[in-house]
């Protein structure tokens, strides 16, 4: 379905520009490339001239001595058009390398290295009738005549003051000897190729940032196409929603997995819920491995209670935990008295309950007896320096 000019209000993404640049659909000017090869042109001969004129002389002499010596036969025309075209082809080659090297630059300036192989494709609207009579009378082609006429315009002015200007010179040439005639005449065509292309870099420049903002009205976007887009190439916002609510609960389930494990939960006694760890020998410090609020807070200290982790009850700590420090970080140097004194209470309580339990035992080998209650825990209590 078309979308018309006035819904494309957003720029175009990288995508859409990568896909445009696969088309061929760049901004460039023609008129730059045209003024970079005038004046490459003018460089290569002003750098090539001197070799290449006593080069072609060189070569007339060697050709009228040639004549002159022999009978004029079809062999001896043939192998001296045959020499004079291989000695100009030697002359001109490096100026028609050095052009080349400078248009391509030109090129690469505007718009980089460019493949487009979707341009080498056969389409419809490249050979369709409609589609050629809507560009005869589109802006495109509009601004094309205008470009044209005002090339017209410029070079012929140009060159209208150019010789206007060199006419003296013009005067003097006539009336001198061939040799300095000719070096007068290539001076004054090496100026109105100079100023030609002057005028046509300008009119280049002009081009190009017109060429621009077409190109970049061309390829803008309606907020339709860039949702389009959004959903191809990150998928539908639900489904996006449902993986990552899949994958929090997959991380929430790792976390939960690591209660059991924990030395003690620092609770808020309810809000909050911090399991920390520490290995004494090889952890620089405790380590928090879970921890949530609410719900998550909640099913911690389940788990907690059923695997026989102590919970402890520290408001300032916990929140204090739950603020800066994340799931499997250490906790930082300003918690470390902190969580060590809960630790050094968890480590005196567990020992007073492992005392216990060997003396009950050891009563139940000598007297036969039960422990009352079945076997000690560790439940809800408030570590030293928690908050009322």
């Amino acid at each position: 379905m078309p979308v018309d000019d006035q819904e494309r209000t957003e720029e175009a993404t990288p995508k859409r520009r990568e896909e445009a640049r696969k088309k061929g659909q760049v901004a460039r000017s023609q008129e730059i490339g045209s003024a970079a090869l005038i004046l490459g042109g003018l460089l290569a001969l002003s750098l090539l001239g001197p070799r290449f004129s006593q080069s072609a002389l060189e070569t007339l002499w060697r050709s009228w001595a040639s004549l002159s010596a022999s009978p004029l036969t079809q062999e001896g025309v043939a192998d001296l058009a045959n020499g004079a075209l291989q000695t100009g082809l030697l002359l001109f080659l490096p100026i028609v390398g050095l052009m080349a090297i400078i248009g391509a630059l030109a090129s690469i300036v505007q718009y980089g290295v460019l493949w487009a192989p979707d341009q080498i494709a056969l389409e419809w609207e490249r050979i369709s009738p409609l589609a050629g009579f809507k560009r005869i009378f589109s802006l495109r082609s509009l601004m094309t005549f205008f470009k044209t006429m005002l090339k017209f315009v410029l070079v012929g002015s140009v060159t209208y003051f150019v010789v206007l200007r060199q006419m003296p010179t013009v005067v003097t040439a006539i009336q001198t000897d061939p040799k300095q005639a000719l070096s007068m005449g290539g001076q004054v065509v090496g100026v109105l190729i100079l100023w030609t292309g002057v005028a046509i870099a300008f009119l280049g420049v002009v081009d190009y940032l017109f060429e621009r903002w077409e190109f970049e009205r061309s390829i803008r976007m309606s907020r339709q196409e860039m949702r389009e887009e959004m959903k191809q190439t990150e998928g539908d916002p639900m489904l996006r929603a449902r993986i990552r609510t899949i994958q929090r609960e997959m991380a929430r389930k790792r976390m939960i997995a690591e209660v059991p494990k924990a030395d003690v939960v620092v609770t808020n006694p309810t809000e909050l819920a911090i399991a920390i760890l520490y290995v004494q020998g090889e952890m620089a410090a405790p380590r928090v491995v879970a921890k949530g609020a609410g719900f998550i807070a909640q099913k911690i200290r389940e788990v907690a209670a059923e695997h026989r982790v102590p919970l402890v009850e520290n408001k300032p700590v916990a929140r204090a935990l739950y603020r800066s420090v994340k799931v499997g970080a250490y906790i930082p140097s300003a918690l470390y008295r902190a969580v060590a004194e809960i630790l050094a209470y968890v480590y005196r309580i567990k020992a007073k309950q492992t005392v216990a339990s060997a003396g009950w035992s050891a009563g139940q080998v000598a007297g036969g007896r039960g422990a009352p209650g079945g076997p000690s825990t560790l439940g809800q209590e408030a570590a030293p320096g928690a908050a009322a």
